[in-house]
Formats: C-alpha cells, sequence, structure tokens
C-alpha cells in the first residue's frame, strides 16, 4: 500500500476517534448506543492508566540512564586501552 493512502487512513481513523469524544456534544442518540457518555469513559481510563503510565514511563527513563552509564564506562575502559598501548609504542 502506498505511503499516502495509509496517511490518508491514518487521519480517517484520528477524525473517527475525535468525533467519538465530541458526539454527544453534536449528534444526540450516541449516548443510547455507547451507554455513557464518551468523554466521561475517557476520563476514567486515563486516571486509571496514569500511575501506571507513570511507571513504565520511570522504568523506561531509568533504563536509559543505565545503558547510558554502561556505555559511557565502557568507552572510559577502550580509551584507557588505547592510552596504555600509545605509551607502550613510545
Amino acid at each position: 500500500m502506498h505511503a499516502a493512502i495509509k496517511m490518508i487512513i491514518g487521519i480517517l481513523i484520528a477524525i473517527a476517534g475525535i468525533y467519538w469524544y465530541l458526539a454527544d456534544y453534536i449528534a444526540t442518540g450516541w449516548k443510547a448506543i455507547v451507554g455513557i457518555n464518551a468523554w466521561e469513559a475517557f476520563l476514567t481510563v486515563f486516571f486509571g492508566l496514569f500511575g501506571i503510565f507513570l511507571f513504565f514511563l520511570g522504568l523506561l527513563v531509568a533504563w536509559i540512564e543505565y545503558e547510558d552509564m554502561k556505555f559511557e564506562s565502557e568507552e572510559k575502559k577502550e580509551e584507557e586501552k588505547t592510552r596504555v598501548a600509545r605509551k607502550r609504542k613510545k
């Protein structure tokens, strides 16, 4: 599938997502189909998942920093080996 078609499909899905939350304010009868106000459902899910999101975000940041420290440590060891090798040549 061509990239432009995928982009158009993505835009249509995004518009459908926006309409999902604005339908209660734009049209009538939608609440009867869903059973509850879509905006209230979104807020319930958002508040319910916020702590888990923070937990995983914190783990991600800690993991990235751990990998960065490990890389810097390896880089220092490599630099030390290079420096020792240069002294031996002289």
